[in-house]
Protein backbone atom coordinates (compact mmCIF):
# COMPACT_ATOMS: atom_id res chain seq x y z
CA UNK A 1 0.00 0.00 0.00
CA UNK A 2 2.94 2.32 0.69
CA UNK A 3 4.35 1.60 -2.33
CA UNK A 4 1.43 2.01 -4.54
CA UNK A 5 1.15 5.90 -2.50
CA UNK A 6 4.62 6.47 -3.35
CA UNK A 7 4.60 5.64 -6.48
CA UNK A 8 1.08 8.47 -7.05
CA UNK A 9 2.76 10.68 -5.76
CA UNK A 10 5.86 10.65 -7.81
CA UNK A 11 3.41 10.25 -11.02
CA UNK A 12 1.76 13.91 -9.37
CA UNK A 13 4.32 15.55 -9.04
CA UNK A 14 5.84 14.75 -12.41
CA UNK A 15 2.39 16.36 -14.31
CA UNK A 16 2.14 19.31 -16.06
CA UNK A 17 0.85 22.18 -14.61
CA UNK A 18 -1.86 24.11 -16.03
CA UNK A 19 -0.81 27.11 -17.33
CA UNK A 20 -1.66 30.54 -15.49
CA UNK A 21 -4.81 32.98 -16.50
CA UNK A 22 -3.52 36.29 -16.83
CA UNK A 23 -6.42 36.62 -13.79
CA UNK A 24 -4.14 34.17 -11.55
CA UNK A 25 -0.80 35.98 -12.53
CA UNK A 26 0.24 38.82 -10.33
CA UNK A 27 -0.47 42.40 -11.99
CA UNK A 28 2.24 45.09 -11.26
CA UNK A 29 1.70 46.81 -7.71
CA UNK A 30 1.37 50.43 -9.29
CA UNK A 31 1.25 53.84 -7.38
CA UNK A 32 0.81 57.34 -9.12
CA UNK A 33 1.72 60.73 -7.95
CA UNK A 34 0.48 63.14 -10.67
CA UNK A 35 0.29 67.25 -10.75
CA UNK A 36 -3.19 66.77 -12.25
CA UNK A 37 -5.23 69.63 -11.90
CA UNK A 38 -8.56 71.87 -12.56
CA UNK A 39 -7.09 75.65 -12.53
CA UNK A 40 -4.16 75.12 -15.64
CA UNK A 41 -0.93 73.42 -16.98
CA UNK A 42 -1.11 71.05 -19.93
CA UNK A 43 -3.58 67.95 -20.23
CA UNK A 44 -0.81 65.41 -20.37
CA UNK A 45 -1.76 64.31 -16.86
CA UNK A 46 -5.55 63.91 -17.25
CA UNK A 47 -4.61 61.84 -20.87
CA UNK A 48 -2.71 59.86 -18.58
CA UNK A 49 -4.96 58.95 -16.08
CA UNK A 50 -7.28 57.85 -18.52
CA UNK A 51 -5.07 55.53 -20.35
CA UNK A 52 -3.96 54.20 -16.91
CA UNK A 53 -8.04 53.30 -16.10
CA UNK A 54 -8.14 51.66 -19.81
CA UNK A 55 -5.45 49.43 -18.52
CA UNK A 56 -6.59 49.33 -15.16
CA UNK A 57 -6.64 45.22 -15.80
CA UNK A 58 -3.66 44.71 -16.51
CA UNK A 59 -2.32 46.77 -13.30
CA UNK A 60 -2.78 46.52 -9.61
CA UNK A 61 -3.74 50.08 -9.08
CA UNK A 62 -2.94 50.87 -5.47
CA UNK A 63 -2.75 54.33 -4.88
CA UNK A 64 -3.43 57.63 -6.94
CA UNK A 65 -1.96 60.77 -5.17
CA UNK A 66 -3.17 64.12 -6.58
CA UNK A 67 -0.48 66.10 -5.35
CA UNK A 68 -1.27 69.87 -7.26
CA UNK A 69 -3.31 70.19 -3.74
CA UNK A 70 -3.73 73.90 -4.84
CA UNK A 71 -4.95 73.75 -7.87
CA UNK A 72 -7.97 71.20 -7.04
CA UNK A 73 -5.97 68.00 -8.13
CA UNK A 74 -8.29 65.88 -6.14
CA UNK A 75 -11.14 67.12 -8.06
CA UNK A 76 -9.70 66.46 -11.49
CA UNK A 77 -8.70 62.84 -10.54
CA UNK A 78 -12.23 62.45 -9.19
CA UNK A 79 -13.04 63.80 -12.73
CA UNK A 80 -11.30 61.00 -14.56
CA UNK A 81 -12.65 58.14 -12.00
CA UNK A 82 -16.38 59.78 -13.24
CA UNK A 83 -15.59 59.06 -16.71
CA UNK A 84 -14.64 55.55 -15.70
CA UNK A 85 -17.38 54.87 -13.69
CA UNK A 86 -19.55 55.41 -16.67
CA UNK A 87 -17.65 53.57 -19.09
CA UNK A 88 -17.60 50.56 -16.65
CA UNK A 89 -21.45 50.83 -16.55
CA UNK A 90 -22.18 50.18 -19.51
CA UNK A 91 -20.03 48.01 -20.45
CA UNK A 92 -20.23 45.71 -17.65
CA UNK A 93 -16.57 46.18 -17.04
CA UNK A 94 -16.74 44.16 -13.77
CA UNK A 95 -16.84 40.86 -16.01
CA UNK A 96 -14.08 41.78 -17.90
CA UNK A 97 -11.60 41.82 -14.84
CA UNK A 98 -11.63 45.74 -14.58
CA UNK A 99 -11.62 47.14 -10.56
CA UNK A 100 -15.03 48.13 -9.49
CA UNK A 101 -15.06 52.55 -9.94
CA UNK A 102 -15.86 52.87 -5.55
CA UNK A 103 -12.26 50.62 -4.94
CA UNK A 104 -10.30 52.97 -7.28
CA UNK A 105 -12.03 55.64 -5.65
CA UNK A 106 -10.31 54.88 -2.16
CA UNK A 107 -7.08 54.77 -3.66
CA UNK A 108 -7.19 58.31 -4.20
CA UNK A 109 -5.15 60.21 -1.65
CA UNK A 110 -6.74 63.66 -0.40
CA UNK A 111 -4.44 65.07 1.35
CA UNK A 112 -0.48 65.54 2.00
CA UNK A 113 -0.55 63.89 5.03
CA UNK A 114 -2.72 61.14 3.54
CA UNK A 115 -0.46 60.57 0.46
CA UNK A 116 2.78 60.08 2.58
CA UNK A 117 0.81 57.28 4.66
CA UNK A 118 -0.29 55.94 1.64
CA UNK A 119 3.29 55.48 -0.25
CA UNK A 120 4.95 54.66 3.26
CA UNK A 121 1.77 51.54 4.18
CA UNK A 122 2.22 50.19 0.41
CA UNK A 123 5.87 50.43 0.43
CA UNK A 124 6.25 48.10 3.44
CA UNK A 125 4.25 45.71 2.46
CA UNK A 126 6.51 42.69 0.97
CA UNK A 127 6.53 40.33 -1.60
CA UNK A 128 5.62 42.16 -5.21
CA UNK A 129 7.54 45.28 -5.66
CA UNK A 130 5.56 48.67 -5.91
CA UNK A 131 5.97 50.55 -9.22
CA UNK A 132 5.47 54.34 -7.96
CA UNK A 133 5.05 56.14 -10.94
CA UNK A 134 6.16 60.24 -10.55
CA UNK A 135 4.05 61.88 -13.39
CA UNK A 136 5.16 65.27 -11.57
CA UNK A 137 7.77 67.10 -8.71
CA UNK A 138 8.62 64.39 -6.34
CA UNK A 139 7.85 66.23 -2.83
CA UNK A 140 5.42 63.52 -1.85
CA UNK A 141 7.41 60.94 -2.47
CA UNK A 142 10.80 62.61 -0.77
CA UNK A 143 8.49 62.93 2.29
CA UNK A 144 7.56 59.42 2.54
CA UNK A 145 11.24 58.18 1.77
CA UNK A 146 12.72 60.80 4.21
CA UNK A 147 10.79 59.34 7.10
CA UNK A 148 10.64 55.69 6.13
CA UNK A 149 14.29 55.37 4.41
CA UNK A 150 13.49 51.60 5.16
CA UNK A 151 10.69 51.36 2.17
CA UNK A 152 13.57 52.18 -0.62
CA UNK A 153 14.43 48.63 -1.04
CA UNK A 154 10.75 47.70 -2.13
CA UNK A 155 10.52 50.67 -4.86
CA UNK A 156 10.75 50.81 -7.75
CA UNK A 157 10.53 54.34 -8.93
CA UNK A 158 9.83 55.31 -12.57
CA UNK A 159 9.63 59.40 -13.47
CA UNK A 160 9.23 61.55 -16.13
CA UNK A 161 11.58 64.75 -17.18
CA UNK A 162 12.93 65.02 -13.38
CA UNK A 163 16.30 65.76 -14.33
CA UNK A 164 18.00 68.72 -16.52
CA UNK A 165 15.48 70.66 -19.06
CA UNK A 166 16.80 70.59 -22.25
CA UNK A 167 18.67 72.96 -23.37
CA UNK A 168 20.78 74.77 -25.14
CA UNK A 169 19.84 77.72 -22.99
CA UNK A 170 17.39 78.76 -20.52
CA UNK A 171 15.96 81.95 -22.13
CA UNK A 172 14.94 83.16 -18.27
CA UNK A 173 17.86 82.63 -16.63
CA UNK A 174 20.41 82.32 -19.37
CA UNK A 175 21.91 79.37 -18.04
CA UNK A 176 22.99 76.04 -19.64
CA UNK A 177 22.45 72.74 -18.61
CA UNK A 178 21.99 73.37 -15.05
CA UNK A 179 18.37 74.36 -15.36
CA UNK A 180 16.17 71.55 -13.24
CA UNK A 181 13.44 70.44 -15.55
CA UNK A 182 9.39 71.63 -14.31
CA UNK A 183 8.87 68.96 -12.20
CA UNK A 184 12.42 68.44 -10.51
CA UNK A 185 10.96 69.62 -7.06
CA UNK A 186 12.68 66.62 -4.38
CA UNK A 187 14.22 65.11 -6.96
CA UNK A 188 17.98 66.43 -6.38
CA UNK A 189 16.89 65.60 -2.47
CA UNK A 190 16.20 62.11 -2.71
CA UNK A 191 19.41 61.63 -5.82
CA UNK A 192 21.53 63.29 -3.82
CA UNK A 193 20.97 61.17 -0.83
CA UNK A 194 23.86 58.54 0.02
CA UNK A 195 20.63 55.84 1.55
CA UNK A 196 18.82 56.11 -1.99
CA UNK A 197 21.48 55.03 -3.78
CA UNK A 198 20.78 51.09 -3.98
CA UNK A 199 17.34 52.42 -4.67
CA UNK A 200 15.58 51.12 -8.15
CA UNK A 201 15.11 53.95 -10.25
CA UNK A 202 14.53 54.88 -13.84
CA UNK A 203 14.15 58.35 -14.72
CA UNK A 204 13.11 59.19 -18.38
CA UNK A 205 14.58 62.84 -18.46
CA UNK A 206 14.09 63.21 -22.46
CA UNK A 207 12.56 59.94 -23.58
CA UNK A 208 9.53 60.52 -23.00
CA UNK A 209 9.37 62.79 -25.51
CA UNK A 210 9.05 60.28 -28.31
CA UNK A 211 5.63 60.79 -27.29
CA UNK A 212 5.28 64.01 -29.47
CA UNK A 213 5.68 64.80 -33.00
CA UNK A 214 4.37 63.91 -36.16
CA UNK A 215 1.14 63.30 -37.80
CA UNK A 216 0.10 59.94 -36.05
CA UNK A 217 -0.60 61.79 -32.53
CA UNK A 218 -3.30 64.01 -34.07
CA UNK A 219 -4.38 60.51 -36.06
CA UNK A 220 -4.21 59.31 -32.86
CA UNK A 221 -6.85 62.09 -30.96
CA UNK A 222 -9.34 61.60 -33.53
CA UNK A 223 -10.02 57.56 -32.95
CA UNK A 224 -9.43 57.33 -29.28
CA UNK A 225 -12.20 60.67 -28.87
CA UNK A 226 -14.46 57.85 -29.92
CA UNK A 227 -14.19 55.46 -27.01
CA UNK A 228 -17.00 56.05 -24.79
CA UNK A 229 -17.61 59.26 -21.82
CA UNK A 230 -13.60 58.28 -21.03
CA UNK A 231 -12.49 59.09 -24.84
CA UNK A 232 -14.60 62.13 -25.18
CA UNK A 233 -12.36 63.27 -21.60
CA UNK A 234 -9.56 62.52 -23.43
CA UNK A 235 -10.24 65.21 -25.98
CA UNK A 236 -12.20 67.77 -24.01
CA UNK A 237 -8.90 68.54 -21.40
CA UNK A 238 -7.36 69.54 -24.66
CA UNK A 239 -10.28 72.33 -25.46
CA UNK A 240 -8.47 74.84 -23.67
CA UNK A 241 -5.17 74.23 -25.28
CA UNK A 242 -5.03 74.66 -28.98
CA UNK A 243 -1.04 73.13 -29.39
CA UNK A 244 -2.07 70.33 -27.98
CA UNK A 245 -4.78 68.72 -30.05
CA UNK A 246 -3.00 65.36 -29.97
CA UNK A 247 -2.52 61.99 -28.01
CA UNK A 248 0.25 63.56 -25.44
CA UNK A 249 -0.31 61.03 -22.23
CA UNK A 250 3.63 62.45 -21.60
CA UNK A 251 3.61 60.59 -18.48
CA UNK A 252 2.03 57.71 -20.23
CA UNK A 253 5.55 55.93 -21.29
CA UNK A 254 5.92 55.02 -16.49
CA UNK A 255 2.71 52.93 -17.66
CA UNK A 256 3.79 51.91 -21.02
CA UNK A 257 7.02 50.00 -19.75
CA UNK A 258 5.16 47.98 -17.48
CA UNK A 259 2.39 47.26 -20.35
CA UNK A 260 4.70 45.97 -22.97
CA UNK A 261 4.23 42.31 -23.43
CA UNK A 262 7.55 41.52 -24.99
CA UNK A 263 9.67 43.79 -22.42
CA UNK A 264 11.53 42.49 -19.43
CA UNK A 265 10.60 45.18 -16.85
CA UNK A 266 13.79 44.17 -14.75
CA UNK A 267 15.83 45.14 -17.84
CA UNK A 268 15.48 49.00 -18.84
CA UNK A 269 18.32 48.69 -20.98
CA UNK A 270 16.27 46.29 -23.47
CA UNK A 271 13.57 48.28 -26.09
CA UNK A 272 10.01 48.78 -24.64
CA UNK A 273 7.17 50.88 -25.31
CA UNK A 274 8.87 53.33 -23.12
CA UNK A 275 12.06 53.82 -24.98
CA UNK A 276 15.48 52.31 -23.88
CA UNK A 277 17.59 53.44 -21.27
CA UNK A 278 20.92 53.60 -19.83
CA UNK A 279 23.16 51.97 -17.00
CA UNK A 280 25.81 54.40 -16.03
CA UNK A 281 26.29 54.04 -12.53
CA UNK A 282 26.72 50.39 -11.90
CA UNK A 283 28.72 50.28 -8.93
CA UNK A 284 27.75 53.91 -6.96
CA UNK A 285 23.88 53.32 -7.60
CA UNK A 286 23.72 49.77 -9.20
CA UNK A 287 19.65 50.40 -9.94
CA UNK A 288 19.37 54.00 -11.70
CA UNK A 289 18.84 54.01 -15.47
CA UNK A 290 18.32 56.60 -17.55
CA UNK A 291 18.18 57.93 -20.94
CA UNK A 292 20.41 55.34 -23.58
CA UNK A 293 23.08 57.69 -25.19
CA UNK A 294 24.22 55.22 -28.02
CA UNK A 295 27.45 55.87 -29.31
CA UNK A 296 26.82 59.89 -28.53
CA UNK A 297 29.67 61.12 -26.09
CA UNK A 298 27.61 61.51 -23.02
CA UNK A 299 29.47 62.23 -19.40
CA UNK A 300 26.13 61.11 -16.95
CA UNK A 301 27.81 61.74 -14.13
CA UNK A 302 28.30 65.81 -14.89
CA UNK A 303 26.43 66.38 -18.25
CA UNK A 304 27.70 70.20 -18.48
CA UNK A 305 30.74 68.10 -19.78
CA UNK A 306 29.52 67.15 -23.16
CA UNK A 307 26.78 69.77 -23.74
CA UNK A 308 27.77 70.44 -26.43
CA UNK A 309 26.15 67.25 -27.60
CA UNK A 310 23.04 67.72 -26.13
CA UNK A 311 20.71 68.39 -29.20
CA UNK A 312 22.09 65.24 -30.78
CA UNK A 313 21.39 63.03 -27.24
CA UNK A 314 17.71 64.77 -26.95
CA UNK A 315 17.00 63.43 -30.75
CA UNK A 316 18.40 60.24 -29.83
CA UNK A 317 16.79 59.53 -26.33
CA UNK A 318 13.30 60.88 -28.12
CA UNK A 319 13.67 58.43 -31.19
CA UNK A 320 14.18 55.09 -28.63
CA UNK A 321 10.73 55.34 -27.55
CA UNK A 322 9.48 56.92 -31.20
CA UNK A 323 10.67 53.74 -32.57
CA UNK A 324 8.01 51.66 -30.65
CA UNK A 325 5.07 53.92 -30.98
CA UNK A 326 3.34 52.62 -33.20
CA UNK A 327 3.49 48.96 -31.79
CA UNK A 328 1.85 50.71 -28.34
CA UNK A 329 -0.79 52.62 -30.37
CA UNK A 330 -1.91 49.27 -32.54
CA UNK A 331 -1.78 47.16 -28.93
CA UNK A 332 -4.06 50.24 -27.55
CA UNK A 333 -6.67 50.50 -30.38
CA UNK A 334 -7.03 46.95 -30.67
CA UNK A 335 -7.56 46.91 -26.73
CA UNK A 336 -10.42 49.47 -27.08
CA UNK A 337 -12.23 47.91 -29.87
CA UNK A 338 -12.10 45.25 -27.47
CA UNK A 339 -13.24 46.96 -24.67
CA UNK A 340 -16.29 48.82 -26.31
CA UNK A 341 -17.72 46.42 -28.82
CA UNK A 342 -20.59 44.95 -27.31
CA UNK A 343 -20.08 40.70 -27.49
Amino acid sequence: MRYTLILILLFCLSCKQPASSPQQQTLPRTLITTDINLLGGDPDDNQSLIHLFWYADELDIVGIIPDNWKAEGPDAALTGLEKYREDFTAGNWGEKGYPIPGLLKEKIALSPEAAKEMIIAEGKKAGSPLYVLVWGQMTSLKEALFEAPEIAKNLRILTIGTGRKFGPRDEVKGEDCNVVNWNGKGRNDIYEDARFDQMWWLESNWTYNGMFGGERPREMMDQLQEYGAMGAHFKQVTDKHKWAQYFRAGDTPSVLYLLDPNHNPNDPTTSSWAGQFAHPFPEKKPNYYTDFNGEISWDYADPCNTWENVEAMYAFNKQTLADRREDMYAALLQKLEKLYTAE
